[in-house]
C-alpha cells in the first residue's frame, strides 16, 4: 500500500515517519536516489508536517495559517531553491536564504528549506550552504533532494542524514499506473518498463503513444540498414530535426536490451527486458551483432545523449551511429580493461 502517495519506498518513508513521530528531526536530511522515485514528494510532505501547527506527529490540518499559505504557495517559512524559472541554485539567492533562516519563523515553529535538486548548486553556493550546515540556526530544517548525490560536496553529505530512495519494480509501477491513475494497456506497460523504476517518469510517459514511438525508431533502424528506400542520412536528418524524447530513450532501451540478450545467449528473462514484446526481433539482431558489437553500439548510443545536450552535432553523431549500426565491424574496438 502506498504511503505518503509513494510506492516502493517503504523503508525511507518509514524512517521519515518515525522521525516525525519522535519530534527529533535532524536539521539536515538528504533524500537521494534516481529521478522520479518520489524524493520531491516526500520532501514536500515533510515540509507540510513540519510547518503545520498540529505538530509533525500528525498529518497537516490544511486549515491553520501555515497550511493555508503553503497550499497557496505563499508560506513565509518555506524556502525552495532554485526559484521558479531557474535551473541553477546561484550563490546570491542562497545567501539570501542563509540570512532569512537566521530570523525567527513568522508563522510556524521552524523554517523549512528545500533544495531540489541540491546538485544544482554552483561551487560558491555549495560553500555558502556548507557554512550554515556547520552551524545551523536552531529553528530550521534543510531538505536536500538529490538525483546525483555523488556530485555534492562530501562535507555537505556528511552533515545530513541520508535516506535512499530506490528503483521500483516495473510490475509495481504498472499496477500503480492502472490503479491510481487509470492508465492501462500497451503504452503504460512500456512506460513502466522504460522508467528504470521511477514512477514519476513512468507517469510522465504513460500518456504518450510510446509503442508507436518505439516502433518508429525500429523502422528507422531497419531503414538505415537497407540499401533502398529511406537512406541512412535521411533517417539521421529526420531524428535530428525531431524531439529527442521521441527517439533517444527508445533507442537506448533497445540497445540495452540487445546487450542483455547477446550476453545471455538469448536467455535473458522477459522481466529484464524493456522491449519484452519484441523478443523475436531482439534475438534476430543479437545473432547479427554478437556481444562485442552490441556493447560498442550501446556505448555509442549513450554518447548520443551528450551530442543532444549540445556538446556536438546531433545529426553528425546520428549519422556516425547509424553507419556503425549498419556495419558494426567498422566500429572502433573498446580497449581491454587494465584493472
Amino acid at each position: 500500500m502506498a504511503r505518503w502517495g509513494l510506492i516502493g519506498q517503504e523503508a525511507p518513508v518509514a524512517r521519515l515517519e518515525a522521525t516525525l513521530q519522535s519530534g527529533q528531526v535532524p536539521q539536515g536530511l538528504l533524500l537521494a536516489g534516481p529521478r522520479g522515485t518520489g524524493k520531491a514528494t516526500a520532501a514536500r510532505w515533510m515540509a507540510a508536517r513540519l510547518l503545520c501547527r498540529r505538530g509533525p506527529g500528525q498529518p497537516p490540518c490544511g486549515e491553520c495559517p501555515p497550511c493555508r499559505h503553503r497550499l497557496a504557495g505563499t508560506a513565509p517559512d518555506l524556502i525552495a531553491l532554485p526559484t521558479e524559472g531557474e535551473e541553477e541554485i546561484r550563490v546570491d539567492p542562497l545567501r539570501e536564504m542563509v540570512a532569512q533562516v537566521q530570523l525567527t519563523p513568522q508563522e510556524s515553529r521552524l523554517r523549512v528549506v528545500i533544495l531540489d535538486p541540491a546538485e544544482a548548486m554552483g561551487a560558491h553556493a555549495a560553500n555558502a550552504l556548507l557554512k550554515v550546515l556547520e552551524e545551523p540556526p536552531g529553528e530550521v530544517v534543510f531538505l536536500l533532494v538529490s538525483h546525483r548525490s555523488d556530485q555534492l560536496l562530501p562535507t555537505i553529505r556528511s552533515r545530513c542524514q541520508l535516506l535512499r530512495f530506490g528503483a521500483v519494480p516495473a510490475e509495481e509501477v504498472e499496477q500503480w499506473l492502472a490503479e491510481t491513475h487509470g492508465l492501462s494497456g500497451e503504452d503504460p506497460r512500456l512506460a513502466a518498463r522504460m522508467s528504470g523504476g521511477a514512477p514519476g517518469r513512468a507517469l510522465e510517459w504513460a500518456r504518450r503513444s510510446l509503442v508507436a514511438e518505439r516502433d518508429a525508431v525500429l523502422e528507422g533502424l531497419e531503414a538505415a540498414r537497407a540499401r533502398g528506400g529511406e537512406s541512412l542520412l535521411e533517417v539521421a536528418e529526420r531524428w535530428a530535426k525531431g524531439e529527442s524524447a521521441a527517439w533517444l530513450p527508445h533507442l537506448q532501451a533497445w540497445l540495452r536490451d540487445l546487450t542483455r540478450v547477446t550476453v545471455t545467449a538469448g536467455q535473458a528473462p522477459p522481466e529484464h527486458l524493456v522491449n519484452a514484446d519484441r523478443r523475436e526481433r531482439l534475438a534476430q539482431e543479437a545473432r547479427r551483432l554478437g556481444p562485442a558489437a552490441a556493447e560498442r553500439l550501446l556505448r555509442a548510443g549513450e554518447g548520443l545523449a551528450e551530442a543532444e545536450a549540445g556538446r556536438a552535432s546531433t545529426r553528425l553523431a546520428l549519422e556516425e551511429f547509424l553507419f556503425w549500426w549498419r556495419d558494426p565491424e567498422a566500429m572502433p574496438r573498446i580497449p581491454p580493461s587494465t584493472s
